[in-house]
Order: C-alpha cells, then sequence, then structure tokens
C-alpha cells in the first residue's frame, strides 16, 4: 500500500504524488481512493481505486538515480518494437503507454526516433499517430529521468536523441 505524500509513477500520467487516500461514495458504494497529483501538472488529479488491482498495478515506484543513469546509458539494447500493420501498431503502442514500463516505453522511443530518422531521409514524415506515441514516450521516460536524476529536462532530451542508434525502421 502507497503512503501520502509518496511520489509514484502512474501509467500514463506519469510521476505524481499521492496527496491522500480518502473515501468516496459513487453509486452508492463506498471505496477507499488513492488521490494525486501529476507533478508536473498541478492542474489534474488522479483518482485510482485502492481496491482495483489492475489500476494500482499500474502504480510504481519512481526510478531511482541509478536506474534511471542504467536506462539511458542502456536506452540501445532495448528491442525495436516496429509493427507494420497500423492498426496493430497503435494498439500495440497505446499498451506501451498505458502500461509505463520504463525500459518498454524506452524501447518505443528509440523506435519511432529511428522510424522518423529513415522516413526523413526519403524526406517523408512520421503518421500522425506515431508522432503522438513518440511524444508521450518521450515525455514520460524524460520527466521520470529528469525527476530521479534532478536534471533539466531539455538538456536530458537532447541527450537521449544523441545517444539513439540502430537500424533503420
Amino acid at each position: 500500500m502507497y503512503k501520502v505524500n509518496e511520489i509514484v509513477s502512474y501509467s500514463s500520467q506519469g510521476i505524481c504524488e499521492i496527496t491522500e487516500i480518502c473515501q468516496r461514495e459513487i453509486a452508492g458504494i463506498v471505496m477507499d481512493y488513492y488521490v494525486m497529483k501529476p507533478v508536473f501538472d498541478s492542474r489534474s488529479t488522479v483518482f485510482v481505486p485502492v481496491s482495483n488491482e489492475k489500476l494500482v498495478s499500474r502504480m510504481r515506484k519512481v526510478m531511482s538515480p541509478g536506474e534511471a543513469s542504467e536506462l539511458i546509458e542502456t536506452i540501445n539494447d532495448g528491442e525495436i518494437l516496429w509493427v507494420d500493420n497500423d492498426a496493430e501498431r497503435r494498439d500495440l503502442y497505446q499498451s506501451i503507454l498505458t502500461e509505463g514500463l520504463p525500459s518498454r516505453l524506452a524501447a518505443l522511443l528509440r523506435t519511432l526516433i529511428l522510424r522518423k530518422r529513415t522516413l526523413e531521409t526519403a524526406s517523408r514524415k512520421l503518421r500522425s499517430t506515431d508522432e503522438t506515441c513518440m511524444r508521450a514516450a518521450e515525455k514520460l521516460i524524460v520527466r521520470e529521468c529528469s525527476y530521479a536524476l534532478g536534471e533539466d529536462q531539455d538538456s536530458l532530451t537532447q541527450l537521449i536523441a544523441s545517444l539513439i542508434n540502430g537500424p533503420e525502421v
């Protein structure tokens, strides 16, 4: 069980602070909820039922500085996640974003950056859905690494992009 004031990573919301654990009545049912504020978007509030194992499983402790450094250093070790079928690719990428696991997000980001580079050599662009997924993965990875390492997000974005290499996708 998580505690008030604990910082967690929550799925596609990213880094959140648990501001309270409260009871709410919805449709006549009283349940306990984690109330979380995204660290990088204080206008939002996220409510997660404590008893909903599927949603709570999307919460995890934020990476340590060592884990963040290792993720950045090994960003080229992940698999290439390119799928030719647009619908299958969209579903896979959405599941990775929802899951929120750093290693899978890093593999997704690497795949899409490599794909973008490949297309740019032919004067083409990424599909808008792929661009959106790339930006979402980049935001989640950079924000968590930035938080863990105490580094500037823009600098980390540039560093990660400069480290990514691999085959044409």
